[in-house]
């Protein structure tokens, strides 16, 4: 019977390790979440000056960037559970009346309207030279390179990583400049992002090749570990070809 191929061989990503994206063809970026100017409501005099430290803070950087919107319907089930819940135990009438009226008004609002959640993101990437790629065999050729998985020297991963820190400092830096704020994303909510980016109509259980960091970590140094502890599974379980597979749930919302 023919293997099936999990819905992650054709993701485009082969690591995410210590808040860094590293795809399978060489190229690693880290993701900043930066919070919005409502850009109509400010005077004229501010517009012009947001868009001319827009303009100069991208003439100042040197390496390219990807400017991304996610956007969502918002779910308020949850928050309108928690108004009604707050009804039963309010003890004054009156307050209880202008909870349910407000509760009223969101339901009617949510049912003619789509709400959107809206998060902007930075992408801030660094590529592999052509003469550090990975070397794709025939089959990788052949098929496409969603099965090739990157490896790269610890040592080297940090400088590349060092290098991303400058680079996001400079756009954080830039950014504060039009009061923008931004954060880098940890590898815990690039997971999360991911995840809900490609699961949007419905949460499914996901499985996820195992490592330490949950979604493979290709260092030289953590494959060794990894090995390692695959290795004591096996043993431990009397099946040396045990393979440690990680059951990844959807987010908690």
């Amino acid at each position: 019977m023919p293997k099936q191929i999990s819905t992650q061989e054709h993701i485009p990503i082969s690591a995410i390790y210590d808040g860094v994206v590293v795809t399978k063809k060489g190229q690693f970026s880290q993701i900043l979440m930066v919070n919005s100017v409502n850009f109509g409501l400010k005077s004229e005099e501010e517009q012009n000056a947001i868009i001319y430290q827009y303009q100069s803070f991208l003439n100042s950087l040197s390496f390219p960037i990807q400017i991304t919107m996610h956007s969502k319907q918002l779910d308020l089930t949850a928050y309108i559970n928690d108004l009604k819940n707050r009804i039963t135990q309010e003890p004054n009438e009156l307050i209880r009346y202008q909870i349910q009226e407000y509760v009223d008004f969101v339901e009617k609002l949510i049912s003619i309207a789509n709400i959107m959640d809206k998060k902007f993101f930075i992408t801030i990437p660094y590529q592999l030279p052509p003469n550090e790629m990975p070397k794709e065999g025939f089959l990788a050729s052949l098929f496409g390179s969603s099965h090739v998985h990157l490896k790269v020297p610890l040592k080297k991963f940090m400088a590349i990583k060092d290098e991303l820190q400058k680079r996001v400092e400079t756009v954080v830096s830039g950014l504060a400049s039009m009061g923008i704020s931004a954060q880098a994303l940890t590898t815990k909510q690039l997971i999360e992002l991911f995840y809900r980016t490609y699961n949007q109509e419905e949460a499914m259980r996901e499985k996820i090749k195992g490592d330490v960091e949950a979604i493979g970590v290709q260092t030289e140094q953590a494959q060794a570990t990894a090995q390692k502890a695959q290795g004591e599974t096996a043993k431990k379980a009397g099946n040396d070809n045990n393979i440690v597979n990680q059951e990844i749930s959807p987010p908690q919302k």
